[in-house]
């Protein structure tokens, strides 16, 4: 990956990809000859330009935390507590003691990446001070780095992340199931009320009388037909007497007065409730609205793993030190 400096007016920032996140860091002159008036050995009248700070955007899968380090150099004894303001978008400001703090901690509300930070002078004491001519002062911001102390963190992280992914794919398989059980519903609600509609019919019904009273004759012609039919054909014969047993007994679809049975009656009054709740399932348009359901949660499912992949190759250096 290329490495990029960039230089400008007290402000230098330089930054290099790593795997698996953005090492960058940004040194701004506090106090210094330039910032300040050099006159009679002292560095009098300083001035801190209100300026906004970027860094550099990337993805990231774990919390972040950009640190404030005040670097020092020279005499730089004051009776004024001087200090700046630094704010990210979004964020309060947070007030920084340069002189006297050596280190702060800057975190966004959701621990998100900081894409800038806002810094200004907040003292008014700043063009007052006066500082011996070795005096230097700049702060180093170092941007959003992976915020965990431990490996116990890391292994929270990536377990919240790892529950979230198992949520997702959850309801991910829920919603195929339903996608696939409505399509399989449809069809089998229409083919049982046929089939009921077929075997109740008049047609049907004589069908059954006369499976009955052919059974008998058939299986005879299949046994010895005198020479009659060939060895193939008689076993074709027994095959098509077993099959009109499929049909059974007419009194199996028909009450004895010769009514026909519902549905609920041939499959038995327990499957009906259970009829009843796939039915609601197979609602008009519902195989449809779990497909455009099924859609968003297949991304999310993704958009989960891929976190859980990022987070793993972050949180690496803890997890596998």
């Amino acid at each position: 990956m290329k490495l990029t400096t960039a230089l400008s007016v007290g402000v230098l920032s330089t930054f290099a990809w790593s795997a698996p996140a953005l090492a960058e860091t940004s040194v701004v002159d506090l106090i210094s000859p330039s910032r300040c008036t050099l006159s009679g050995g002292r560095l009098t009248r300083c001035a801190i330009p209100t300026q906004t700070l970027n860094a550099t955007p990337f993805t990231s899968a774990v919390p972040l935390r950009t640190t404030v380090r005040r670097t020092l150099t020279g005499n730089c004894s004051t009776q004024y507590p001087l200090e700046v303001t630094l704010t990210p978008p979004g964020n309060a400001g947070t007030r920084y003691t340069f002189l006297g703090t050596p280190e702060l901690i800057l975190r966004d509300l959701d621990r998100e990446l900081i894409a800038s930070l806002e810094l200004k002078d907040s003292s008014p004491w700043t063009n007052a001070a006066a500082f011996n001519e070795t005096c230097r002062v700049s702060l180093h911001i170092t941007w959003n780095e992976v915020d965990v102390d431990s490996a116990a963190q890391a292994q929270s992280i990536l377990q919240g992340l790892q529950g979230t992914l198992a949520t997702k794919v959850a309801q991910r398989e829920h919603l195929a199931s339903l996608v696939e059980y409505s399509a399989a519903f449809d069809y089998m609600k229409t083919l049982s009320n046929s089939f009921l509609v077929d075997l109740n019919n008049e047609t049907a019904h004589a069908l059954h009388v006369q499976a009955l009273e052919a059974g008998p004759i058939i299986f005879q012609a299949a046994m010895g037909c005198g020479g009659v039919l060939t060895a193939e054909e008689s076993i074709t014969l027994t095959n098509f007497y077993f099959v009109l047993g499929s049909l059974g007994d007419p009194t199996k679809y028909h009450h004895p007065d010769g009514s026909p049975k519902t549905l609920e009656e041939l499959i038995g009054p327990t499957a009906l409730p259970v009829i009843q709740k796939l039915s609601q399932l197979s609602a008009a348009g519902a195989r449809e609205q779990y497909q455009a359901q099924y859609l968003v949660a297949a991304q999310e499912a993704a958009a989960a793993q891929a976190q859980v992949d990022l987070a793993t190759a972050q949180l690496a250096p803890w997890l596998n030190p």
